[in-house]
């Protein structure tokens, strides 16, 4: 079974129990949200939202059922402008589609994928990044790829560090394809790929530097070397995660990626909610703070979640998405220059 599928039929599970866990009103509900993710330049974001409409609400011998409908849109942000691109959302539609999702990004087009809920997927839909986008649906891009039939049904995007706009998926055959977005045509391609679904996890595994090790019980910190003489970080953390911003597989190391000779740590500030963390950037060579910030989390996603972050460089700033923000911070002195509601 596919990691899509598995996560789609997951995906399912959870939304039932979101439903049955929160709406016990009748009609729409806040808006969350569902999936996102940044293009490998960091100069553009693209998410979708789900709206769920409850049309009924019983509770019987301490259980409660809700019955209802989502909907789901997709949403465009230029993070250069701080703006979002869309003055009325995407209203998201694929043939025996189900569960929408981000599949890649790059700075000109987005790449959706599906699944009926069934265990099948759809052929990708393509829609131009853009204030006025360009949609290509599913449809259109079967028709555009007669020869590959019903291997365009995608699995997975995937990414290489070499061609890191290029949109590759998995197709319902096993083989990898490209898609050119401006003419909508799949090849088949070679090469070392990693799922694109997985980077909200890998971005927050990186590794120490060499040299530099984590210790600590409950709360952690970071020494230079071992032993009870061995200089340590100027703070310690709460369950911290050290972050690769930046992919690149020639690195086998898997370091967390340096800032100024320095590296982000993300932590939480409270033990009993991922909603509150803080961001820190920590010199390597002093192991003190340069400087540390909030991160704003008004809401959790779909799923009540608040650990999905991503990240990505733009103009030497950061860039941070997480459940409800998206937010623009300075590296230099770790001021947050624009804070976006994703959803409102």
């Amino acid at each position: 079974m596919s990691k899509w599928i598995q996560w789609q039929r997951s995906a399912w599970l959870l939304l039932g129990g979101v439903l049955l866990a929160s709406c016990s009103a009748i009609g729409r509900q806040e808006p969350k949200v569902f999936d996102g993710q940044f293009s490998a330049s960091g100069k553009h974001y693209a998410y979708i939202y789900m709206s769920v409409f409850v049309f009924s609400y019983q509770r019987t011998g301490g259980r409660s059922v809700s019955n209802g409908v989502a909907t789901y849109y997709l949403q465009l942000i230029d993070t250069q402008a701080g703006q979002k691109l869309l003055d009325k959302p995407i209203k998201l539609k694929f043939s025996g589609c189900r569960y929408p999702r981000i599949g890649a990004v790059n700075d000109t087009h987005v790449a959706l994928l599906c699944s009926n809920g069934k265990g099948k997927s759809t052929p990708p839909m393509l829609v131009s990044m853009s204030a006025t986008p360009e949609v290509l649906s599913s449809e259109q891009l079967s028709e555009r790829n007669p020869a590959l039939a019903g291997a365009l049904n995608a699995q997975n995007f995937y990414r290489n560090a070499a061609k890191p706009d290029a949109m590759v998926f998995e197709g319902s055959d096993g083989r990898k394809y490209q898609l050119d977005p401006n003419t909508g045509v799949a090849t088949f391609v070679t090469g070392k790929f990693d799922v694109k679904s997985t980077i909200s996890i890998q971005q927050k595994q990186g590794r120490l530097p060499e040299g530099l090790s984590e210790q600590g019980d409950g709360r952690r910190y970071i020494t230079q070397g071992y032993g009870d003489q061995a200089p340590r970080s100027q703070d310690d953390f709460l369950d911290p995660a050290f972050l690769k911003v930046v992919w690149d597989e020639q690195d086998d190391s898997q370091s967390a990626t340096l800032i100024k000779d320095g590296i982000l740590v993300l932590a939480k500030t409270s033990k009993d909610s991922g909603q509150y963390k803080q961001l820190s950037l920590v010199d390597i060579k002093t192991l003190r703070t340069r400087w540390t910030i909030p991160l704003p989390q008004r809401k959790g996603d779909w799923a009540g979640r608040f650990d999905e972050e991503q990240f990505a460089l733009r103009d030497g700033n950061l860039q941070v998405a997480n459940a409800s923000q998206l937010l623009d911070i300075n590296l230099d002195n770790g001021k947050i220059i624009r804070d976006i509601n994703l959803v409102e």
